[in-house]
């Protein structure tokens, strides 16, 4: 059980290391600041675009109406299936990544104002991305509601919309590459805390050996 639950913190401890590089990275140095700026201006579409209209259609999906639907649906999912535990989870999950986010604009609100970029550079407090973690996040909870078989769909789904969401905030200049990377690893911090919670509370499944022995010993009963 211990090595169960310490490899989830691990990892969690281990987004969390990785935040705060990124906000050295982002705020202090050159070259990846550069680069964070010429990434915006590569991504981002022609005002009026059908492109600009279609990016921003993906973004409004992790806005905070559409998010909330969408852990209603996984919480009904992981109900539905009696994973009470993972409902929790998700909710705790969505939660507590965007609480995070929100304080930590406010922690670090900061102008990061890139020649390279000019007009296009983001508002103060884009670090981390709120869409990018309200994507992210409920792409976890729907890891975690989903069982073991419908896991993998569940797994690409969540990246997909992830993925689209973090491309669109950036296509629209509402935030660096960077923002975006910082609202996932708030994400993935608190998918490997509920992780480990879940790990913590429940037992888990019998390993396939197990369940042969299992089988076999009803079978001979």
């Amino acid at each position: 059980m211990v090595e169960r639950v310490k490899t989830p913190l691990l990892a969690c401890l281990a987004c969390a290391v990785a935040l705060c590089v990124l906000v050295v990275l982002a705020y202090g140095f050159g070259p990846f600041e550069r680069a964070d700026a010429a990434m915006i201006v590569q991504l981002s579409v022609a005002p009026e675009s059908h492109s600009l209209r279609l990016a921003d259609g993906v973004a409004q999906l992790a806005d905070p109406l559409p998010l909330m639907a969408m852990l209603a649906a996984v919480c009904a999912l992981a109900l539905g299936l009696g994973r009470r535990h993972e409902a929790l989870a998700a909710v705790a999950v969505v939660a507590g990544a965007n609480l995070t986010t929100q304080v930590l604009k406010v922690v670090l609100s900061h102008p990061r104002y890139q020649p390279y970029a000019g007009y296009r550079e983001p508002w103060e407090n884009a670090f981390p991305s709120g869409h990018a973690t309200a994507a992210a996040s409920i792409a976890v909870a729907l890891m975690l509601a989903a069982p073991r078989g419908l896991r993998p769909l569940a797994v690409a789904a969540g990246l997909v919309f992830a993925g689209a969401v973090g491309i669109a905030v950036v296509a629209l200049e509402w935030h660096y590459p960077s923002d975006v990377l910082g609202g996932f690893l708030v994400a993935a911090g608190w998918g490997f805390a509920a992780l480990a919670g879940l790990r913590l509370t429940r037992p888990g499944d019998p390993s396939p050996s197990a369940q042969a022995s299992s089988r076999f010993a009803i079978s001979t009963k």
